[in-house]
């Protein structure tokens, strides 16, 4: 019978073509994986944002609305939880829900924009009262703030943040879209950004350009990783009649932190599925690939692409795999497949690759 097995190798992985002398096809494709479990748009309505925004002649709560709905139009639907609050009067114009990107445009639409006078900007009351909200929130998350920075009463919203991030780890990352005017209103709004290390500070008049709020999209809501399917088709004469059957195996890969190595408990799922998968194929031996991004020296980073491929061998021989199907190889720096000039692309090349050997 004629028999075809497709093998997707998901995120960097190259397909090797099984024994026999099979023929292939392949073809490549970019999948979205969100970077957070939930986010929030975090709206500042004080007083001083009723003031022109630069040269633009609107306020900058109407360019800060208008570059949270230029944001929100190219965040893509990937199943996180969203909320719209604003601050200092705390308030809820959309509440935490399933991200749907019409809904949040209701919400975003809904924040008044004529703003009523007050004496005050407590900004950091406003971050304590974000806190009691996110506090309940699982996963890791990410705030959007979106302000000029002037803050003239109460406590210190950097305090409050640097309390945040402390509290929260590496759960918490707050990035922040600035429509700011001042010195001081943006040196306050860069501090804020920098208290998370994974915090993002722009201008609200630079997402005016596509590759900016594309680039912004993408450091805050997800990652983008390769799909290569490779189509094996061999032939077995068992029978006259043919039956095609057709089979999907699919191997993800593994990335790592600045300079880890050891397995982590995000892993785990893809580690324990990929362990089943080779289980079901008995005879299938495999490529245990370590890589690097090129930060550091040459001879360290090979080092570290080895000690990565073995820490993901070793955790397969440990759940039944046995050792002489896996073939453990360090690359070091030298097999990147992004940019390493990018932290996004430097993230990607620290990884290990499961590939099908002949």
């Amino acid at each position: 019978m004629n028999r075809k097995k497709l093998f997707s190798v998901l995120a960097l992985a190259l397909a090797a073509i099984l024994a026999f002398g099979s023929m292939a096809s392949a073809e490549t494709r970019i999948v979205l994986k969100p970077k957070v479990d939930a986010f929030a748009y975090f709206v500042d309505t004080s007083p001083s944002m009723a003031q022109s925004y630069k040269s633009t002649g609107n306020p900058k709560i109407v360019s800060a609305l208008n570059a949270l709905k230029k944001l929100n139009s190219v965040v893509p639907e990937l199943g996180y939880q969203s909320a719209l609050y604003t601050m200092p009067d705390f308030a809820t114009y959309s509440p935490k829900s399933t991200f749907d990107r019409g809904n949040m445009a209701k919400g975003l639409a809904s924040v008044p924009s004529d703003l009523s006078f007050f004496q005050s900007t407590p900004m950091g009351r406003g971050f304590s009262d974000l806190d009691g909200v996110v506090n309940s929130w699982d996963g890791k998350f990410a705030v959007i703030f979106v302000s000029d920075g002037l803050s003239n009463t109460g406590r210190n919203p950097a305090v409050v943040v640097s309390d945040m991030a402390k509290k929260y780890g590496d759960r918490f990352c707050l990035h922040v879209i600035s429509v700011a005017d001042t010195p001081a209103g943006v040196a306050t709004l860069k501090r804020l950004a920098s208290l998370t290390p994974c915090g993002v500070y722009v201008d609200a008049s630079d997402l005016a350009d596509q590759a900016v709020l594309d680039k912004f999209a993408q450091d805050v809501f997800y990652t983008q990783e390769e799909e290569l399917i490779v189509e094996v088709v061999e032939e077995v004469v068992i029978a006259p009649a043919p039956i095609p059957v057709q089979e999907k195996i699919v191997f993800r890969n593994f990335n790592f932190g600045f300079d880890k190595y050891k397995i982590t408990d995000e892993m785990i799922p893809a580690l324990t599925e990929a362990a089943a998968l080779l289980e079901d194929y008995p005879n299938l031996k495999v490529l245990v690939g370590g890589h690097t991004d090129s930060s550091g020296a040459a001879a360290y980073n090979q080092g570290l692409s080895e000690r990565r491929a073995k820490s993901v061998a070793d955790w397969l021989a440990e759940n039944g795999i046995a050792p002489e199907r896996l073939i453990v190889k360090g690359y070091g720096e030298e097999n990147p497949k992004y940019d390493n000039n990018t932290r996004e692309g430097r993230q990607l090349n620290r990884r290990v690759e499961i590939d099908v050997q002949d």
